[in-house]
């Protein structure tokens, strides 16, 4: 036993080593093994340890002596180093909101001060004038929390002693928290965090599961979600120590759930603090010790116990004074920047209580949470699976998930700009890993008592597999008689079948929207995420013909083509589109178009016809020109309109002795612009 242990000591030994090195390369861009003789190649060794780490683990499995929280620590040791090869190959840097984040951390070191001015000049952010409109204080503006600079502190220091010392070296590193050993050490922060709060998350599911199942939850979800784009490819976002602040709090929550001390209650309070000041949507999660709290003193209402009434208000009042002590840090930043200890800031997106889009937050292409990272929904419908162990807990975190998927749906920008996956529920992550722990615990146990439907849906998935390679050879794709480049084979066979069922993972919200406007649910995938006025912010929506209008174009249209930069499409007699819209609302239609003239040809008028309804004729003149019609809220709808284009003559050049071309045109068009009427 002794020596199975000391086996695994040497290799996670060697694994920390590397960690470590490749963590001094990206912060000093040096190897400090280097500068000791030790011409090692991390990435190189790091795969032998790794495999060492992974043998000996697997035999301490066997043998039963070690515990699983040992086991997951020791591969999240592994696990940090092999993100400092992806944060290194991937090249990850400070970047996107990081700089704002950034900022408050470079003031706090340097000016001691919050007043971010002077900071985002020397960050490069002196063009961007809306940071710099004075706030009641006659501070520069700042829409992003403190938080996430206060949990980089530690290595920003040591990032800090690095340039110091290269600089005294005499290497060209500024000293002045802007050179890259600065930035570099929020990159290894943001991984050092989201690994600790993969290990909380862990823990959590470790509460209402074995170590195995909460393992590979952590697992699946950590490489299979979006949260692993924000550990190594842009860790300076605020996503990993976020995630980490509400593991902590809701494994501390779950953990000491029906036993909980003064101190614990006064715990759990500081940090409901620190994860709102991490991201103030983090205080959702308040939700599960409240909704806790709520239920348990309505106990003593019903059966009168002084003792314990003021026991539980004892512990509220401590819970909400503590969470007060944890959120001072932000509060202090908001006195500092607008006055107030509690602020909105005007260059934050707006919340729209009234209009969230919490099933396009969800499910739709543009950064839904299932449909970027399917693994999430494993977890999502495995929460309920909590109910048999923990009816309480099971209502208590479906609420708060149900809370963050309205609140994120509400905001203005509601797919989260730039972004890699739905990013802005990095704070499910804990619930979701639970989930999916209990999802799969549940699944290994009906797969052993319905062997043959798994067998069937296995074979299943090898007659799709052959189905869809038909489809590649009667399309042509597939040669028959020679060599065949798999690779755009299988995306032809992915094509096919996204083409027959649309994205499973975009269920139910694409088949809804399909059945409601007699669409596929392929097309549904990109005409409901693309419906014109569903983006506040844009009033408006544009079908550039000849341009990207494959959803929109239906009948009565001809190839693209270019004139000069413009492109169009001829339009026979009677030409076609579909638009989508998020809502209805009386909307000027404008049409850029020329018509198809010849020889004392005759006026072309134009009827635009909207759902079935038709108004009056417009004149298009046979040069390019914009005709324009008001079009009232009631011939709208939501979800997909029918426009008709329906033109006064369409005549075949060919007939004209002019050319060949044995089209009937009518006129080119180049785009239809619709725009919110005020």
């Amino acid at each position: 036993m002794i020596q199975t242990r000391m086996a695994i000591g040497g290799p996670l030994a060697l694994v920390a080593v590397c960690g470590i090195d490749l963590a001094g390369r990206s912060m000093a861009r040096a190897s400090w093994l280097a500068t000791l003789g030790m011409a090692l190649e991390p990435s190189s060794v790091l795969m032998v340890a790794g495999a060492a780490t992974a043998a000996a683990l697997w035999a301490l499995h066997a043998t039963g002596t070690w515990s699983a929280d040992r086991a997951v620590a020791a591969v999240l040791l592994l696990a940090f180093s092999a993100g400092m090869v992806a944060q290194l190959r991937l090249g990850a840097r400070l970047q996107s909101d990081g700089f704002y984040y950034f900022a408050h951390l470079r003031s706090l070191w340097f000016d001691r001060d919050d007043d971010l001015a002077n900071d985002y000049r020397l960050l490069g952010f002196g063009d961007k004038a809306r940071l710099f409109t004075p706030t009641p204080t006659g501070h520069a503006q700042s829409a992003w929390s403190v938080g996430p600079s206060l949990a980089w502190a530690p290595f920003f220091a040591v990032g800090d002693r690095i340039a110091l010392t290269l600089a005294a070296r005499g290497h060209a590193v500024a000293t002045d928290g802007t050179s890259y050993p600065y930035r570099q050490a929020v990159c290894v922060a943001g991984l050092f965090w989201g690994l600790v709060g993969l290990f909380c998350c862990y823990r959590l599911a470790r509460v209402y599961t074995t170590g195995g199942w909460a393992a590979l939850a952590v697992s699946v979800v950590a490489l299979g979600s979006f949260i692993l784009w924000y550990l190594v490819k842009e860790p300076s976002m605020a996503h990993a120590p976020s995630m980490a602040a509400v593991a902590i709090f809701t494994w501390l929550w779950a953990a000491t759930r029906g036993r909980r001390t003064t101190w614990q209650w006064a715990a759990l309070g500081l940090l409901a603090g620190v994860m709102g000041a991490m991201r103030w949507q983090n205080v959702l999660f308040v939700l599960l010790p409240a909704i806790e709290w709520t239920v348990t003193a309505m106990g003593p209402w019903r059966s009168p116990s002084r003792q314990n009434l003021l026991a539980d208000l004892r512990h509220g009042l401590l819970f909400a004074a503590l969470a007060v002590v944890g959120l001072l840090p932000q509060m202090l930043a908001w006195k500092a920047i607008y006055g107030t200890w509690l602020a909105v800031s005007p260059i934050s997106p707006q919340i729209r209580w009234w209009d969230s889009h919490w099933d396009e937050v969800l499910w739709s292409s543009r950064n839904g949470l299932f449909a970027m990272s399917p693994v999430l929904y494993v977890g999502a419908l495995g929460l309920p699976l909590l109910w048999r162990r923990d009816r309480l807990a099971t209502v208590a975190a479906l609420t708060a998930f149900g809370a963050m998927v309205f609140l994120n749906g509400a905001v203005e920008d509601w797919w989260g700009g730039s972004a890699f996956g739905g990013r802005r529920f990095d704070g499910t992550m804990p619930l979701l890993v639970l989930g999916t722990a209990l999802a799969l615990e549940r699944s290994a146990a009906w797969v052993a008592r319905h062997s043959r439907i798994v067998v069937g849906l296995a074979g299943l998935a090898f007659v799709i597999w052959n189905l869809t390679l038909m489809e590649a050879a009667i399309g042509g794709a597939l040669q028959l008689a020679a060599p065949n480049a798999l690779g755009a084979i299988a995306g032809r066979q992915a094509t096919t079948l996204h083409r027959w069922i649309g994205h499973p993972f975009s269920y139910p919200a694409n088949l809804l929207f399909a059945l409601r406007n007699g669409i596929t649910p392929a097309e549904a995938d990109m005409l409901w995420p693309n419906r014109f006025l569903a983006d506040p912010a844009r009033p408006y929506g544009r079908v550039d013909l000849g341009g990207n209008d494959e959803l929109a174009v239906l009948e009565g249209w001809h190839r693209p083509e270019r004139d000069g930069s413009t492109t169009f499409r001829w339009a026979s007699r009677e030409a076609t589109l579909r638009v989508a819209l998020d809502h209805a609302a009386t909307l000027r239609v404008q049409i850029r178009g020329q018509a198809f003239t010849f020889a004392e040809a005759p006026p072309q008028a134009l009827t635009l016809t909207i759902n079935g309804v038709a108004g009056p004729p417009l004149a298009l003149p046979g040069a390019w020109a914009m005709v324009e019609a008001l079009v009232p809220r009631e011939q709208w709808r939501a979800g997909l309109n029918d426009v008709r284009l329906t033109f006064a003559r369409g005549t075949r050049p060919s007939d004209l002795g002019v050319s060949t071309d044995q089209r009937y045109l009518s006129a080119a068009i180049d785009y239809l612009h619709v725009v919110v009427e005020p």
